[in-house]
């Protein structure tokens, strides 16, 4: 069976020129330096490398998975869109990098790549908050500052929790919908409670319940602080949000002549 050969672009000849040509259009080279990561393509993770280390060690299937580039603007570079992991273990093992040329962009490379081996939603973060994206890095600064889950921060700055969200988070599409300031007042409030339970301030469910509950008309914050004060120990951790209303409904009617409903 004959191979059908591939044309390249003449940028293309000139940058893989002198690399032996294997299976067109495969190259291969131990030429390290004629390569550059993207920045805003995920962290590299040592547990991975690691574990493609023994694998390539067990087995060398390197030949058979080539990483796929593109050249650079100074056009004297070959830019890893896909493979970032296979290069960096076959570098510090001393074996050649096999690769071909790609139509991948910049912009396809999350989206490619949560398909292949789905990013976390911390390597989506760290994709479009390199590229400069606003939405993501106003996020970033949030999730730095109170340390709650991404998917928490994405609920609470999109206003939305819905089976789309996160697939259009790591798409790129995440837009901030809520009013930053309010959402700092909201977030510090709740933060007071770390000082009574710390696992119910970060968990989601309570964070639901007490958004909601800061637009009742006779609920007060700081008056549901001072009661937790007073009787800490009913303020205890719930698994669903009748629970937590009906748990924060006991603790805010301690020893109070207007008791308020909640549920």
């Amino acid at each position: 069976m004959q191979t059908k050969e591939i044309k390249l672009t003449r940028k293309q000849e000139t940058i893989a020129s002198g690399d032996k040509k294997l299976l067109v259009p495969t190259f291969v080279t131990t030429d390290y330096d004629k390569f550059m990561l993207i920045e805003s393509n995920r962290l590299i993770k040592p547990g991975k490398s690691s574990r493609l280390k023994e694998e390539i060690e067990r087995k060398d299937l390197t030949s058979e998975n080539e990483i796929k580039v593109a050249i650079s603007e100074s056009g004297d570079k070959l830019i890893i869109s896909d493979g970032q992991h296979r290069f960096i273990t076959c570098m510090e093992l001393g074996l050649p990098i096999y690769y071909r040329f790609s139509d991948m962009a910049i912009d396809d490379i999350g989206m490619v790549n949560s398909v292949q081996d789905k990013w976390t939603l911390h390597d989506s973060l760290h994709h479009y908050c390199s590229r400069g994206i606003h939405d993501y890095k106003v996020l970033s600064g949030f999730r730095k500052k109170y340390q709650y889950p991404i998917s928490t921060l994405i609920n609470i700055l999109s206003g939305r929790n819905d089976k789309t969200m996160l697939d259009e988070f790591r798409r790129g599409e995440f837009k901030v919908t809520q009013r930053l300031d309010l959402v700092h007042d909201l977030l510090s409030k709740i933060q007071q409670f770390k000082n009574y339970n710390d696992k119910i301030y970060r968990h989601r469910t309570f964070l639901k319940v007490y958004m909601d509950l800061m637009t009742h008309p006779e609920f007060e914050h700081e008056k549901m602080i001072h009661k937790v004060e007073q009787v800490p120990m009913k303020f205890v951790y719930c698994t669903r949000i009748f629970d937590y209303l009906r748990m924060i409904e006991e603790v805010y009617n301690y020893n109070n002549r207007n008791p308020i409903k909640l549920y």
